[in-house]
């Protein structure tokens, strides 16, 4: 072998599926070798991961970075800082910025913002809104289109009509025009009229605004919920119609029947993944009502996540990154319906899920497979990411599962800067990012470089993700 620009020794590797003590060589950013190190020629770098986890780095499929336009909330800079501190070393971005990126222009606006601010290697999706966009935006290179299925009761953001596909008709032009790409289309289902008509009805008219209220409705199905399953019933079939490739977001939501439906769908050899939504298990009612309009989703079953997990039928699992700032959510303990909705979670959500580990709700493994495995086959970059394998990129996080420590609020490297999780004690943590080679965070400390994240573009489709 030639020689080599880093050695990580002494680390446990996980996968999906393996568990092998080895030593890992890195060169020009690829893994060149796994095995034992004195048969490795000499590193620049050595990096001694004795006691250690090596898995490969976690992918962010659902990240709002509001870059470009409502930067006040997030950048890709500061939103970086959270992934690499997170362990994350891919993510994806959603369309609900300013522009929009549903035209080449747009497109390329953001582009370039992502290109000079962004740490860890990225995409991001092109909005589905322009049928004949479709067939344009899908030569840049994009992950995937993105579609919002829904409008706010009162119209908020993101939740408005511009960004929304609501007529049946459109939706099934513009899923027949991903379908003909090739590429996979990422939907917030809803059916807006029946969630307007009872937010209105049973809340709005009766002067029910407070954030406590605004849980009920959320309990009740009246939020995030029984409009999902609506919104996603009518897109199963019209995704059959035009066999395009469905990625359900927010999945979970509601009693699993969002999940039963997928099943139906499978059954009939539909190409459906599920992107589980993981607050909604890990938020009780004590922290619901400590955090009030923080707290969006709340109040399930965890052992629910866990199962489906474990089955398979989440594909991907995670914690949205939304982030909105203190000023524009702390009307909402008055008047949540009128305030944007928000969650944060790349930067907590794998010392929660290690925590879990540890307390044996779920293997490292269905977290490897959930976290980065699975999300790098749907959207057509594996084994180049998502893999620890000869030729892979070496996208890789060190954790240590022994180490605890609190998540406090000035920890939080988002500019929104609140968590749900301040003064939560984890066990389990990611103590080294690193992203093609370099590392990118060290022991809470953020190393790498505006500008250093490189856009990695969609390559090809490999099948299966399920087990």
């Amino acid at each position: 072998m030639k020689s080599v620009d880093t050695v990580i020794k002494n680390g446990k590797v996980y996968t999906s599926r393996d568990l092998f003590e080895a030593d890992i060589a890195i060169r020009d950013g690829k893994i060149v070798g796994i095995g034992q190190s004195e048969y490795f020629h000499k590193a620049d770098e050595v990096i001694d991961a004795k006691g250690k986890c090596i898995i490969p780095g976690l992918w962010y499929p659902h990240c709002h970075f509001r870059d470009p336009g409502l930067t006040n909330k997030e950048d890709f800079e500061s939103g970086h800082r959270c992934a690499a501190a997170g362990g994350v070393t891919f993510t994806i971005d959603q369309t609900n910025t300013d522009p929009y990126p549903s035209n080449l222009e747009n497109w390329n606006v953001k582009s370039e913002e992502a290109k000079k601010k962004c740490i860890v290697d990225y995409n991001h999706y092109a909005a589905a809104l322009v049928t004949e966009e479709i067939p344009k935006l899908a030569k840049t290179g994009t992950i995937g289109f993105k579609m919002f299925n829904t409008i706010h009761p009162k119209e908020v953001y993101p939740y408005i009509s511009d960004l929304a596909v609501t007529n049946h008709g459109l939706m099934y032009e513009l899923y027949e025009a991903v379908a003909k790409t090739g590429m996979t289309i990422s939907v917030h289902h809803d059916d807006s009229e029946w969630v307007k008509w009872m937010v209105t009805k049973e809340y709005l008219n009766k002067g029910k605004t407070t954030a406590n209220d605004f849980h009920e409705a959320y309990q009740r199905g009246f939020m995030y919920g029984h409009g999902m399953v609506m919104g996603l019933s009518v897109s199963l079939y019209i995704a059959k119609l035009t066999g395009v490739r469905l990625y359900v977001l927010h999945a979970g939501m509601e009693k699993e029947y969002d999940i039963e439906l997928v099943r139906h769908a499978r059954s009939l050899g539909q190409t459906v993944y599920t992107e589980l939504e993981m607050l909604p298990y890990l938020v009780d009612k004590k922290r619901a009502d400590k955090y009030g309009p923080y707290a969006v989703p709340w109040g399930k079953d965890p052992k629910i996540a866990w199962d489906l997990i474990k089955n398979g039928w989440a594909d991907v699992a995670l914690i949205e990154h939304a982030p909105h700032t203190p000023a524009e959510v702390d009307p909402g303990w008055k008047n949540m319906w009128d305030i944007p909705l928000g969650l944060l979670g790349i930067q907590e959500f794998l010392p929660i899920m290690l925590t879990n580990v540890n307390r044996g709700n779920i293997s490292l493994h269905d977290l490897i497979r959930v976290t980065s495995e699975n999300p790098a086959k749907i959207f057509g970059l594996y084994p180049l990411k998502g893999a620890i394998q000869i030729g892979s990129d070496a996208d890789l996080t060190i954790v240590d599962m022994e180490k605890e420590q609190k998540f406090t609020k000035d920890m939080v490297l988002s500019k929104s800067g609140w968590t749900l999780f301040d003064g939560e004690t984890f066990k389990g943590w990611p103590i080294q990012t690193l992203v093609r080679g370099k590392t990118v965070m060290k022991n809470g400390n953020i190393t790498g470089k505006p500008g250093q994240g490189k856009f990695i573009p969609r390559k090809v489709v490999t099948g299966e993700v399920r087990k």
